[in-house]
């Protein structure tokens, strides 16, 4: 697998990956983030566009809570994943989304409870159960309130040590329980704040499972 920029000495392969795919991939504008030829080694992936993608799904989220959420397949998909979460990706993807998340709250809701910490007895697994365990929750959390109580953005090195831990599927479960965290304080500021332009929060809207 390469995760590459969109520069290239040579273009890749069109015979191996397709005219379409590799047409979408070289679009700046298209979110096509990565091209795929069958061979898991072969797949090239963006990862800047993966981290636009991502914002996306925040910003869209924040409109309606039925969005797909930051783990699905719409978003990024299984190899953009494996690839983002390989080597010292994987804290630049999730200080990216705690960052992309924080401040958009903190724009959109400028009320306090933008910045209110979760508390050590919000357990999301009562809630929105997700496969994550207490230690993988906790650290959720625990993120996620470090960011609420700065003003700067997170730089990936002051997540590195803390992730250093977990292998891949620990670090997806982390980020999965972080976009959970993120859904759940949207219903709570949609409640408590009034922003223009805003419908009412609806009856059971829920975060991604």
């Amino acid at each position: 697998m390469h995760p590459s920029p969109r520069s290239w000495d040579s273009l890749p392969d069109p015979d191996a990956y397709g005219v379409r795919q590799l047409r979408e991939f070289l679009d700046p504008w298209h979110p096509r983030a990565s091209i795929e030829s069958g061979r898991i080694e072969e797949t090239v992936v963006d990862p800047q566009r993966v981290l636009d993608n991502v914002v996306m799904a925040l910003h869209r989220l924040d409109i309606d809570l039925d969005s797909p959420s930051v783990l699905d397949p719409a978003t990024i998909t299984t190899a953009e994943l494996a690839a983002m979460l390989d080597g010292d990706r994987a804290p630049q993807l999730i200080a990216h989304v705690l960052n992309t998340a924080v401040r958009l709250m903190a724009s959109r809701y400028p009320g306090p409870a933008a910045r209110d910490p979760f508390s050590h007895q919000y357990d999301l697994r009562h809630l929105t159960p997700p496969a994550v365990d207490g230690d993988e929750l906790a650290l959720a959390r625990d993120l996620f309130n470090r960011r609420l109580a700065a003003h700067d953005d997170m730089a990936p090195a002051d997540l590195a040590a803390d992730l250093a831990p977990y292998d891949p599927g620990g670090l997806v479960r982390v980020l999965a329980a972080i976009s959970v965290l993120y859904c759940h304080k949207l219903v709570v500021l949609k409640y408590y704040e009034d922003v223009p332009g805003d419908d009412p929060p609806r009856p059971g809207a829920r975060g991604p499972a």
